[in-house]
Order: structure tokens, then C-alpha cells, then sequence
């Protein structure tokens, strides 16, 4: 019988494609891999906190491995700095937390905007927002033109103007591009909560609107899978999403071929931005067979398994594979337009989280407070100030 690595892994519609490889490298290498648990982020970060060092290798994210840093084994010393040259300068160090090489880059995540073509093209559509607002529909510049236009084309749940997660991540991503992007910072200096300003209040604000005017009211409960299968279903008319959801849009029977891609608008500051990070694959401080785990680590990473993600839709690290995939697109292609937005995105757009161990509760603090707004059990200033107040306890709890 085969030795086993023990792995814990992200897993959803853009990440279990790579695992179907897998059977590859146990062929090469004999070794089994053992896939002891799989979920979504916020599950497994929950499942990693008490049992990271039992796996031998793990999935994990640039914003979470700080967290995680007590438990991930650093690779300094281990990977050559000719396997790291393989990867985008920018994603490397992203990896980096106090100095020290905690993961290898997978993907690289930044948001684009998904909107129904066919909508935005039908003649009746069109005069109604000319005869409302006075001008051609064309793709929103901004958020205010993003909130007249789906508040335009939502007539109830089944016929949604926008679709934005409710919850989590998801909800705490739009709040925090929409700050950033009205000028705002979500914290200051020293960690203190920058957020209780006239930029978090357009922020919030903005999402009350999106998800009183624009949106089902189901939203509160959906993250990113459950937000895009609204929008597959061809029941809404804009949304946004993740490289690696690509895939699942183009080979969609229902909007497939109704669908295109447009950068992210601006905000009131003129400034663009995207909220950002990078998956990422990190050994443990329990990893049992360091060689046999590095060579995994290098498998789920190398040129092939990047090319293979990136054909998938995703933004990966390696240059040749994007390379490879930018050489695929034809001309005027629907995705070569997709892959130059999301260059456009991450060279001038990224709008990436600190990196501090009490980071990840922080950012629950947020999206708790965020959804209490949208909710109606806070106005939006009392909102942010019971988000301040958390994030206060949280970071002070952590320097003690």
C-alpha cells in the first residue's frame, strides 16, 4: 500500500478542477494523497485552527496564512529561488508574512464585472434608460451609473438589476472596494478603524441602496456560489465574480451566450479598485515527510497544474502559463477582452487587506455590521461605529 499525504483543501466550482489531477502525480511519484478535508474558506480556516498541523499539506489564502502562521512550516530554504522565479514578483511576495516564505501562489483573485449583453442591447431596455436619464445605455463608468442601471432593470426577485454576496467575504469585498474606492482606508497606522468616515458611509450607503432597490431579498443568505447560480439562471442583469468562475459561465446553457465582461466602475474619488488577494498552498509544521510534501507542493504549482487553471478561467502566477492562455485567446475574443481587464485590474486596481494574525476576525467584525445595515437593524452610522468598536476589542485583544 502506497504512503499517504494528508491534505486539506479549498474547494467550489474553481477550485476542484485542479484535483483532478492529482491521480497524476500519485502515479509519478507513489505516494497516495489523502484528502482529509475539503470545504469552503470560512469552513476550512475554522477547520485548520484546530487541526493544521495534522495534514501535511493545506490550502490557504495570502489574507488568512498570517492567522495560520503559528501552524504553516516556512518554506525559506526549501524552494529554490529558481521555482519562485517562476511566479509573478508581486504574487511571491504576497506570500510573505514578517519576512518569511509561508505559501506558494496558486491563484490570483480580482473581481470583474459580469453583465447580461443581451439585456444592454435590447431596443426596449435601451429607450426606457434614454427616456429616464437622458442618455444611451452603455456599460456603468460608476457605481451611481451601476446603481441606475440595475435599479432600472430590477422588476422583482426572479429579474434582479445587480447580485452581490450577503454574507462573508463576499459582502465584506463590495464594502471594502467601495471605501477604498471613495477615497477611504480601513485602517489606520496603527490598526485603529479608519472606516467611520464619509467614504464607509458612501460605501454602506451604496449597498443599502444595491440591496433594497436592486436585488432579492434572499441576498442576505448567499455567498459567491449561490449569487452566481441567480445570475447563470439568467435571472439578474449584472453581478461580479472571480477569474476562476469563468469556466462556468461560457459553458452555461442559459446564459452562456448572453453574457460578457466589463471592468470594475470607478467611485466618487475616480479611483478603481478591486478587492484582491492570492490562494495559496503551504506545508504545516506537522508535515511528516518534507520531500515527499515539497514535491507536492511543487506539483500543485508547477507550469502544467497553472496552465491547467489558468484554461479553467483563473489568474495564475506563473507568467508562461498566462502567457500560454493569452496565445490561445483569439483576437477580439470575448475572453481576450476578459484577460486584458483582469491585466488592466491587477496592475493598477488591487485593493489587498493588511496582513495581521487578528486580521480574519476583523473582517467578520465588518461584514456582521455590514449586513446589519442592509438589514435594517442599524442605520448606516451606527452600523460603523459598532464595527469600530469590534475591531477595537479584536486588536487590542491581540496585543495583549
Amino acid at each position: 500500500m502506497p504512503k499517504a499525504l494528508r491534505v486539506a483543501l479549498v474547494s467550489g466550482p474553481m477550485y476542484d478542477g485542479l484535483y483532478r489531477r492529482l491521480p497524476e502525480f500519485e502515479k509519478a511519484s507513489g505516494w497516495a494523497v489523502e484528502i482529509g478535508f475539503t470545504g469552503d474558506h470560512p469552513a476550512l480556516n475554522e477547520h485548520l485552527a484546530a487541526h493544521g498541523a495534522t495534514y501535511d499539506l493545506v490550502g490557504t489564502h495570502s489574507k488568512y496564512a498570517p492567522s495560520q502562521a503559528a501552524f504553516l512550516r516556512p518554506l525559506d530554504g526549501l524552494v529554490a529561488q529558481g521555482d519562485l522565479a517562476r511566479f509573478a514578483p508581486s504574487a511571491v511576495e504576497t506570500m510573505r508574512y514578517r519576512g518569511a516564505l509561508l505559501q506558494l501562489p496558486r491563484v490570483i483573485d480580482s473581481k470583474i464585472l459580469f453583465y447580461r449583453k443581451d439585456l444592454f442591447d435590447d431596443p426596449p431596455i435601451r429607450a426606457a434608460f434614454q427616456q429616464q436619464f437622458g442618455r444611451e445605455l452603455a456599460l456603468p463608468r460608476t457605481w451611481d451609473e451601476l446603481f441606475e442601471i440595475a435599479s432600472m432593470c430590477h422588476l422583482d426577485d426572479d429579474h434582479a438589476g445587480f447580485v452581490f454576496p450577503g454574507k462573508e467575504s463576499g459582502l465584506f469585498g463590495h464594502f471594502y472596494e467601495l471605501l477604498e474606492c471613495a477615497g477611504g482606508e480601513l485602517f489606520g497606522p496603527n490598526l485603529e478603524p479608519a472606516f467611520v468616515s464619509d467614504a464607509g458611509r458612501y460605501a454602506l450607503r451604496m449597498l443599502v441602496k444595491l440591496y433594497r432597490e436592486t436585488a432579492p431579498k434572499a441576498l442576505l443568505g448567499w455567498h459567491y456560489d449561490e449569487v452566481a447560480a441567480h445570475f447563470l439562471a439568467g435571472k439578474a442583469a449584472m453581478t461580479t465574480d472571480w477569474p476562476g468562475s469563468y469556466h462556468a459561465y461560457r459553458q452555461h446553457p442559459i446564459i452562456g451566450a448572453h453574457f460578457d465582461v466589463a471592468i470594475y466602475p470607478r467611485g466618487p474619488s475616480g479611483r478603481r479598485r478591486v478587492y484582491s488577494g492570492a490562494h495559496s498552498f503551504a506545508l504545516t509544521s506537522g508535515t511528516r515527510d518534507v520531500p515527499a510534501a515539497l514535491a507536492l507542493l511543487h506539483f500543485l504549482t508547477s507550469d502544467e497544474s497553472q496552465t491547467h487553471e489558468a484554461r479553467l478561467g483563473s489568474v495564475v502566477a506563473s507568467a508562461r502559463a498566462m502567457q500560454t492562455v493569452r496565445a490561445e485567446a483569439p483576437e477580439g475574443s470575448r475572453e481576450a477582452r476578459r484577460l486584458a481587464i483582469l491585466e488592466e485590474t491587477m496592475r493598477d486596481c488591487m485593493a489587498i487587506p493588511p496582513k495581521f494574525p487578528a486580521y480574519p476576525p476583523c473582517e467578520d467584525a465588518l461584514w456582521e455590521a455590514v449586513r446589519s445595515a442592509l438589514s435594517g437593524e442599524r442605520g448606516v452610522d451606527e452600523a460603523l461605529a459598532h464595527a469600530a468598536a469590534a475591531v477595537d476589542r479584536i486588536v487590542a485583544s491581540s496585543k495583549n
